[in-house]
């Protein structure tokens, strides 16, 4: 197996659909395997994925959703975006001591980053 460079790079662009939901979690899943990462750490990024896929609403006049994974230096970088202004700005204030997107994000990854439209999420992980 062709192990992954430092800086490769995954982008998929599907429907907003429910449906569509399980394709980039089989493009993480088979990059864990490539990466070696621990069971812990693949449950974290697909339950962060999946906090966010749930709030890309279907109905958004945003077009496509795209989600990117980077590995870098140690890192996992995942990008999902176009995401609706309101998802945006649930991250972006603070939660005071309630469950929201932002803490349920960060339980899971190590940052988690607003760039415009998108939202950054970064796991540190050992790799192979």
């Amino acid at each position: 197996m062709h192990p992954l460079r430092m800086t490769d790079e995954i982008t998929l662009t599907f429907p907003r659909g429910a449906e569509f939901r399980s394709v980039p979690h089989l493009v993480l899943g088979g990059l864990a395997v490539r990466l070696e990462l621990t069971v812990e750490n693949l449950e974290d990024l697909q339950l962060a994925l999946d906090a966010l896929l749930g709030r890309a609403d279907p109905e958004a006049e945003l077009g496509d959703l795209t989600v990117r994974m980077r590995v870098h230096d140690h890192e996992l970088l995942t990008i999902v975006g176009p995401l609706a202004r309101g998802v945006l700005n649930e991250l972006e204030r603070d939660p005071g001591d309630g469950i929201d997107l932002r803490r349920v994000l960060e339980s899971t990854v190590d940052d988690v980053h607003v760039d415009g439209d998108s939202v950054r999420l970064t796991k540190r992980v050992a790799v192979g």
